[in-house]
């Protein structure tokens, strides 16, 4: 009796699935950047500002510490800048005995808007979706050899699978045409107000300089420890 030959069974290839998916990442950034851009150029509509007197933010974002607090330091920052990645690492140390005398808010703002950076942001918002916005936050600063590569979104889904989020839902969100949308329109709207670098920090809406330290940072916060 003769054995039927076995069908092997198809595998995906993931090299090619992060290829190509990249691929359409990169597109629809460049597509969104562009279309944003010629838009606002044509409008030269002047950026809304919030009750805090900083510019419009229409991205979804989260606030670490008391989000009550009277104290509310916001800081503009970029995943692929050097000095906000040392400004990540104070402020990660001063949660630890201080997290809950003030509110955090980080912003996006790729300098030059930055495809890789734009690309880190759109990551950090689609991980917050799913309740691991901070926890990204750390992967990305702490991992830019991981996405500061010509495709960036393998390093991305690593960390994704890494913090075992839904990575179907990780995948709709990273390739959100809205969401991209959503952080060029921020970006411009930062630069539009006067924004030019990173980290730049407002404490209360007002200028806030940035420390190089916990102690500075305490000192800046709260007045001398004298």
């Amino acid at each position: 009796m003769s054995k039927k030959k076995e069908t092997p069974k198809k595998q995906s290839n993931p090299v090619i699935w992060f290829g190509a998916t990249g691929i359409l990442l990169v597109v629809a950034l460049a597509v969104v950047y562009w279309a944003y851009s010629e838009n606002e150029a044509q409008t030269e509509t002047a950026p809304v500002a919030t009750e805090t007197g900083l510019p419009e933010y229409n991205l979804p974002n989260w606030v670490k510490g008391d989000a009550d607090s009277e104290l509310r330091l916001v800081v503009f920052s970029d995943f692929g800048c050097i000095h906000c990645a040392r400004f990540h690492t104070v402020i990660d140390e001063f949660f630890e005995e201080y997290g809950e005398m003030f509110a955090y808010e980080m912003r996006h703002f790729p300098l030059g808007n930055n495809f890789h950076s734009r690309a880190a942001a759109v990551a950090s918002i689609a991980a917050g979706k799913q309740g691991k916005y901070w926890e990204m936050v750390n992967l990305l600063y702490y991992n830019t050899d991981r996405w500061r590569v010509e495709n960036p979104l393998e390093g991305f889904f690593g960390m994704a699978q890494f913090l075992e989020l839904d990575m179907e839902q990780f995948e709709r969100d990273i390739l959100d045409e809205d969401l991209m949308y959503n952080v060029v329109r921020a970006h411009l709207a930062a630069q539009n107000f006067g924004i030019r670098a990173t980290p730049t920090a407002y404490l209360n809406g007002e200028p806030f300089r940035i420390p190089q330290n916990p102690a500075m940072l305490y000192s800046a916060m709260f007045g001398d420890t004298d």
